[in-house]
């Protein structure tokens, strides 16, 4: 659909009204970024429009990519950890300014989000022989976008406290959610691939309620 032109030199305000309620219904689905809802908003409205809602929508506090950058990276580190690599990738992937992306991952701990990474697999692992665990859990973290270095010594560690598990404390998920982890990874895509899927009747004040496991 072609965006909707103004003729009087101001955005249409009932065309600023349609295009606002269909942000809110793209945000109730998740949280997203300010360049994910102008991405949203573009394909049907005019830029003056557009301009308008998302000027709104950040004076209400429904946009705030620094805070949008922040639940995405403790998603990720609770629920499937990447390396910091691949999480920035994904963050300006989703329009987040690379200035806010950098501050967003200050501090970022790569040993102990790969440790946690690792983890699950390991303990299915665990009793074979050496070889195939480190082939095997290597490959893992390597696709989750660790470096080397990190990689070598979380499978060293991983190794030496699934042998003796008294020799190290474990701080792990529980099986069941494990399990659930493993479900989501299945069931949901990967934000970045959704296209124009959003949510349904769910309040529009509510956004940022989950976030898609890949």
């Amino acid at each position: 659909m072609n965006p909707q032109s103004e003729t009087d030199g101001e955005a249409d305000p009932t065309a600023c009204s349609r295009a606002k309620q269909d942000a809110l219904r793209f945000l109730a689905y998740r949280s997203r970024s300010q360049a994910e809802v102008r991405l949203r908003l573009e394909k049907r409205y005019s830029g003056r429009v557009v301009e308008q809602v998302l000027a709104e929508l950040r004076d209400q506090r429904y946009l705030d990519d620094a805070s949008f950058a922040r639940e995405w990276r403790q998603h990720r580190e609770q629920r499937r950890p990447r390396g910091q690599g691949l999480l920035r990738r994904e963050l300006q992937r989703l329009g987040v300014d690379p200035e806010v992306v950098r501050e967003t991952l200050d501090g970022f701990d790569a040993a102990e989000n790969a440790y946690r990474a690792g983890h699950p697999l390991a303990r299915r692992l665990a009793g074979g022989d050496y070889p195939s665990f480190r082939r095997r859990l290597w490959s893992h973290l390597q696709r989750r976008g660790f470096d080397h270095a990190v990689i070598g010594d979380v499978v060293s560690r991983l190794w030496r406290e699934l042998a003796d598990p008294l020799n190290g404390s474990v701080d792990a998920d529980s099986d069941q959610q494990q399990r659930e982890n493993a479900e989501s990874e299945r069931a949901d895509p990967p934000a970045y691939e959704e296209g124009d899927h959003h949510g349904g009747s769910g309040d529009p004040g509510q956004s940022g309620a989950s976030f898609p496991v890949d």
